[in-house]
């Protein structure tokens, strides 16, 4: 499913070049302070927000100067969510306007803009195949719908909630090589999806699918053996050797997590060698908008790590990873705001970020 944001005026006129990434409606009287083209960048999608499914419609009151740059911005209604919320903040912020001209001069002026944060793609209803349907061709054996199958039960998408039956067609799409089922039964024994989290018996399964290649389990893999888990019976013993391997594994198919936290351990060797490796690594891991390498590479900005020290872009990658949902990286930012550390003082963010630092991460899914 991909993710689509618009952004529809209020009394607030604007529009995008048609070329434009982000897509403003607008009633053609209201048209006074269109949007210099090219200067209103899409704002990102958080991540955290992605994988919650967070919609929503913010609205923003923003301060138009004389020179058409955004001098001020605040949030007017909330879309429920501090990220989307922040997001579609900084966009606005990021925009170039036609300054409002009255008597033949530029004014200042504020305006409202709406940011509506949502999904593109069918309907469920669109888009699912009939129960009966999915059913008919998990029993013929078809693991694609079998792996369909274990999902609607999983969810109780139609049915009664099974998690039992779940695990049945699952294992039926594991048994014929499905990387999905395998991924899905050690997510929910991990987690806990039937009952009790069972973390021995999940290592059996991530252990499978990244045997057979699949770097996410890999990745899984070695976050798992990093530092151990799990309690009493069902611990998982640390074994760092193995868990580096499993992040290097990963990380040489693209993995962004892994290439994370293998570009880290790399630094830690502390050797020139490991030091640029792992710094390509990192940089990597954040061009993919991967939080934690957007984390770990601002603080080798921070700290002078591998790289001049620059506070600037340590604060630009710590902010970043807050918005996909690094919990470290929002309290981090409350700080630097409330302290003026690498950004200008803002109290008002430095609030946001501290009550978006409180709300608790979801379950990965």
């Amino acid at each position: 499913m991909l993710a689509v944001l618009t952004s529809v005026s209020t009394n607030a006129p604007a529009q995008q070049d048609a070329a434009g990434p982000v897509h403003v409606k607008i009633p053609p009287a209201l048209s006074a302070n269109p949007i210099k083209p090219g200067s209103c960048a899409k704002p990102v999608f958080p991540k955290a927000s992605l994988r919650s499914k967070q919609e929503g419609t913010v609205t923003l009151s923003f301060l138009i100067g004389t020179d058409g740059a955004v001098k001020g911005a605040k949030i007017v209604k909330s879309s429920g969510f501090h990220l989307l919320d922040m997001a579609a903040h900084d966009g606005i912020r990021r925009c170039v306007f036609n300054p409002t001209i009255v008597d033949g001069k530029a004014e200042e002026a504020w305006m409202q803009m709406q940011y509506v944060w949502t999904f593109d793609g069918p309907t469920a209803a669109e888009a699912a195949v009939p129960l009966p349907a999915v059913r008919a061709a998990a029993e013929r054996g078809e693991p694609a719908s079998q792996l369909r199958l274990g999902s609607i039960y999983m969810t109780g998408e139609g049915v009664a909630r099974d998690p039992a039956e779940a695990f049945v067609w699952w294992r039926k799409a594991a048994d014929q090589g499905d990387l999905k089922a395998h991924l899905s039964l050690a997510r929910a024994l991990h987690y806990g999806d039937s009952g009790k989290p069972d973390l021995v018996q999940a290592m059996v399964w991530y252990r499978k699918a990244a045997d057979l290649g699949m770097p996410e389990a890999q990745n899984m893999l070695g976050l798992l053996l990093l530092n151990g888990a799990g309690v009493a019976a069902d611990k998982v013993a640390a074994d760092k050797v193995a868990s580096r391997e499993w992040f290097r594994k990963a990380a040489a198919q693209g993995w962004a997590r892994s290439q994370a936290y293998y570009g880290s351990l790399l630094l830690d060797d502390n050797t020139p060698e490991g030091i640029e490796q792992g710094m390509a690594l990192l940089s990597k891991a954040a061009a993919q908008d991967d939080f934690v390498g957007q984390f770990l590479l601002g603080q080798c900005y921070d700290a002078g790590r591998g790289v001049a020290q620059d506070k600037a872009m340590a604060a630009t990658l710590f902010e970043k990873a807050a918005l996909g949902g690094s919990k470290r990286a929002q309290r981090l930012m409350a700080t630097m705001y409330e302290r003026g550390e690498g950004v200008a003082a803002d109290p008002v963010k430095a609030d946001q970020w501290r009550k978006a630092a409180a709300i608790p991460p979801p379950r990965p899914r």
